[in-house]
């Protein structure tokens, strides 16, 4: 059974930032000379609570910011239609995408 790490985190400005994470990449870091890249999945930043897909659904619903991380939880935010494949940042194999959903 697929797990995520959720973490929950209050902006000073008042707004809900989850990070979902895919169990398996925490605690990777990728580097890509050519183009100045470093994406560290730091346990510190990313481990929060360790849930199952529709409790990963309840969490992204409250999120006015979400940043997913790992092929599964990309691929999950694609699936609901927040993210398009083409804005995904790759380093390495390792995916990452940060999704902002503000209404103006």
């Amino acid at each position: 059974m697929s797990m995520y790490y959720v973490r929950k985190i209050k902006t000073p400005e008042g707004f809900i930032m989850v990070t979902v994470t895919d169990e398996e990449v925490l605690d990777r870091a990728a580097y890509d000379e050519e183009r100045g890249i470093r994406l560290v999945v730091s346990r510190s930043f990313y481990k929060g609570d360790l849930l199952r897909e529709a409790q990963v659904l309840e969490a992204i619903q409250e999120a006015d910011i979400i940043v997913l991380t790992g092929e599964r939880s990309v691929q999950l935010g694609i699936s609901l239609g927040l993210v398009h494949p083409d804005s995904v940042l790759e380093v390495k194999g390792l995916k990452q995408v940060q999704v902002f959903k503000f209404l103006y």
